[in-house]
């Protein structure tokens, strides 16, 4: 889904839990032609109307989490590599037949994860965010089901929040994933509003602090940080959708709290703002800082955490837009901007900045920040 600029691989930890990376595999290779996360991207999912009364109770202590399922689904591990927290689980409904290996014709997969909730997930023909019964903050993302009779997924990801706040680095955000998988329409519309009715009954066994970070500590000051961009972009929606993706470093100084609101500007090569609806677009990110800084591991960032912004850019090479740089700025006056994008190259990629080929489709441009 990323395409590196300036080395052949770029290492990072995708902030979609790892049981949802095989959805998300498949829903790419199956649903090159489907529209993914763009503008009409909801705010609330649909509430679930399930009744849970008799539904059976998984409890997972090491994830600090539980939830209800229907007593009639079972329960189907996997080996992972050796360690029984690194089992593949999954849900699988009666009638449909457990597999040698993954994924059943229908199931649901979970996962306790160490990464940021709000992420890469932003595959889907839909998007969701809203909060459980208990106040968990979640986003959900899915394919568009009228689209393909082949496939159909929905991918849950649920703010987790910090298991403690002393700055070590096991105190970084938390998160619950949930997949939905359907190998067609029939299956999907026969199981599905009970699947999604699971991730809503997730609780936490052990409160735990904010996502946020600590509020407590001092603000941050512009010495103790700066803007880094991970120097590639990511793509949706095939190649027609743009993500520029990056965080904040630490530099120096004690433990602070930073806040900040960010803003993309789309613009041409004397610094005007280009006719793109939502131009100039904003976003905001909150953490602690030096544990939520944006790092390198062997020469790459890692992608991942609370202090991570992102920008959506659809429909970037629509007739009548030149060659765009896209400049970003923070509070008091930080800012970086990145090599400009050409929606019609002389020369094919991957010689030529940015995601390609693109296509004009006669659609609005527009750019937003992420999540929608």
């Amino acid at each position: 889904m990323r395409r590196a600029l300036s080395r052949p691989m770029l290492i990072g930890t995708v902030a979609l839990v790892a049981v949802l990376a095989a959805a998300v595999a498949l829903a790419a290779v199956r649903g090159q032609d489907q529209a993914l996360v763009g503008p009409a991207a909801t705010t609330l999912a649909t509430p679930s109307t399930v009744s849970t009364k008799g539904w059976k109770t998984y409890t997972d202590t090491a994830g600090n989490l539980r939830f209800r399922y229907p007593p009639d689904w079972r329960i189907v591990a996997y080996p992972g590599r050796g360690r029984k927290e690194e089992q593949y689980l999954m849900l699988v409904p009666p009638g449909i037949a457990v597999p040698a290996m993954p994924p059943a014709a229908f199931q649901v997969s979970w996962q306790a994860s160490r990464s940021f909730w709000i992420g890469e997930n932003w595959v889907g023909g839909t998007t969701s965010l809203g909060r459980l019964p208990n106040g968990r903050p979640y986003l959900r993302t899915a394919n568009d089901p009228t689209a393909d009779d082949r496939y159909h997924f929905a991918g849950w990801s649920i703010d987790w929040g910090r298991p403690c706040l002393t700055g070590a680095a096991r105190c970084v955000p938390h998160s619950v994933g949930f997949g939905i998988h359907a190998d067609g329409r029939r299956l999907w519309d026969r199981y599905h509003a009970v699947a999604e009715t699971i991730p809503t009954t997730v609780e936490q066994l052990r409160p735990t602090a904010p996502t946020v970070g600590d509020t407590s500590l001092p603000a941050c000051n512009p010495e103790q940080w700066r803007l880094v961009w991970v120097e590639e972009y990511g793509v949706t929606d095939g190649d027609q959708g743009t993500v520029l993706q990056g965080g904040v470093r630490y530099r120096q100084g004690p433990r602070c709290h930073l806040r900040l609101t960010l803003r993309l500007a789309v613009e041409d090569h004397r610094g005007r703002p280009l006719p793109v609806k939502g131009n100039p677009a904003s976003t905001t990110v909150e953490g602690d800082l030096p544990i939520d800084g944006i790092q390198r591991l062997s020469g790459s960032w890692v992608i991942d955490g609370a202090l991570m912004w992102r920008f959506m850019w659809h429909e970037w090479c629509t007739r009548g837009l030149p060659q765009a740089s896209l400049r970003v700025t923070a509070d008091g006056g930080a800012s970086l901007t990145v090599p400009g994008m050409d929606p019609a190259p002389e020369e094919p990629p991957p010689r030529v900045p940015g995601p390609g080929p693109c296509e004009d489709r006669g659609r609005p441009s527009t750019v937003a920040g992420w999540p929608l």
